[in-house]
């Protein structure tokens, strides 16, 4: 094993410091349903805060995904130039309604 590798060990929390994890499923095209919740989610959080700039990404330690969950999750976290999240929550369902038929286009099985 890579030394290098082996001393990148991820440290166990603090005790009492809670991790929190956001984890999108795959599902293609129907990544507007998580969309349209991650946008409510984020919406909740913006007026439990009182902050119109608030984006999900300040509230998770960690958000990952696995296909059109990372997808979401590439939108949700690429920083813009001062390190804040390029796409707010409700940019999610209007990028899947543009590019989804680019992105998951529909196969013919006959």
């Amino acid at each position: 094993m890579d030394r290098r590798i082996s001393s990148l060990k991820i440290q166990p929390p603090k005790y009492g410091k809670l991790i929190t994890v956001l984890s999108l499923d795959g599902g293609g095209i129907r990544g507007i349903i998580s969309g349209v919740i991650l946008a409510q989610l984020e919406s909740h959080l913006q007026e439990l805060d009182d902050d119109k700039d608030a984006r999900l990404a300040d509230y998770f330690d960690v958000i990952a995904g696995t296909s059109t969950g990372g997808l979401i999750t590439a939108l949700l976290t690429a920083p813009d130039e001062n390190g804040r999240p390029i796409s707010a929550a409700e940019d999610i369902v209007p990028f899947y309604f543009n590019n989804g038929p680019d992105i998951f286009p529909q196969t013919s099985s006959w």
